[in-house]
């Protein structure tokens, strides 16, 4: 098993500060416990608009500056993965920053089929990446992604008086019934009810579904992952945690966090593998930048997460 040495984690905080956006700093020296919790709070407003929702590139592939539903689910992402729940409401910003984001969701953007669409129409009019295209192609291809973890991460964030949260236990209660009856996930569709099985596991809800959702994953990630390494989409580290109660399963994470240690540049950070899949916008090239401190943070959370730190 291979682990991050401590020289190495002592080059990525020293590097972060060179080469990362803001919030990547601060996120990353909230997990290293040198920085309070609510420094977040402040980077993320730099994003919010006055819906509520967020844009502004706060998910770097797309430069719209419109709120969108995937870049509300990218905010979400943020504040789960540093640990954020309801118990934080006496933190000044906490509740505002939710409070907009939430009646953006539930009261302002329509879910269509019990889904929202992670795109919006005014994506094509600024620079993104193809999957950031507002189109039907895209809508499927996402599927049941970010809602399911927007649901979750709902209720993990709202108070349980709170109309928001009482809307998210409905839908999530159709979700549930249209999982269990799915026989297959588009590998995004994975990463997210990963998410929400997470979430409602935190949030204590849920408690008599758990075990048949997990156990549902568990099942479909197994049809869908083969032994060839290049295929792994099913079991997206960010959100795996449940795979490890599986042994086949488990050697392939297990396999996934070697190669991201292995694939830690030479200058100290990572950096995001692929690209926007056409050749339509100068500014990916601003954007593959704004990725190494950005995967970065994701690399250094998963590894933290799974014990992967020297």
């Amino acid at each position: 098993m291979k682990l991050l040495s401590k020289d190495q984690q002592l080059g990525i905080f020293r590097q972060m500060y060179n080469k990362a956006r803001d919030i990547d700093v601060a996120i990353i020296n909230i997990f290293d416990d040198s920085m309070p919790k609510d420094f977040m709070l402040d980077a993320l407003m730099f994003y919010q608009n006055n819906d509520g929702g967020f844009a502004n590139g706060l998910y770097i592939d797309n430069y719209n500056v419109n709120t969108s539903v995937y870049q509300i689910y990218e905010a979400y992402r943020l504040l789960d993965m540093v640990g954020f729940d309801s118990s934080c409401g006496e933190l000044e910003l906490y509740y505002p920053i939710m409070n907009k984001s939430m009646n953006y969701l539930y009261n302002r953007e329509q879910p269509i089929n019990n889904k929202w669409n992670p795109n919006t129409k005014t994506n094509n009019d600024f620079a993104h990446s193809k999957e950031f295209e507002y189109c039907e192609e895209n809508t499927k291809l996402f599927g049941y992604h970010p809602t399911a973890a927007i649901l979750g991460y709902t209720l993990v964030f709202a108070n349980n008086t709170k109309a928001y949260y009482k809307k998210a236990l409905k839908m999530s209660e159709i979700m549930i019934n249209d999982l269990l009856n799915m026989d297959s996930l588009t590998k995004y569709e994975f990463i997210s009810f990963n998410s929400f099985l997470n979430s409602i596991k935190k949030a204590n809800v849920f408690a008599d579904k758990q075990e048949q959702i997990e156990a549902h994953l568990i099942k479909l990630a197994k049809e869908v992952v083969s032994v060839d390494f290049n295929d792994l989409d099913a079991i997206h580290p960010l959100d795996c945690a449940l795979y490890l109660n599986d042994d086949e399963l488990n050697e392939k994470i297990n396999l996934q966090l070697d190669d991201i240690i292995d694939n830690l540049k030479s200058h100290g950070l990572w950096e995001k593998k692929g690209d926007w899949g056409y050749n339509k916008y100068a500014e990916e090239d601003s954007a593959k930048l704004k990725w190494i401190g950005a995967e970065t943070v994701n690399n250094y959370f998963i590894l933290k997460k799974y014990g992967r730190l020297a």
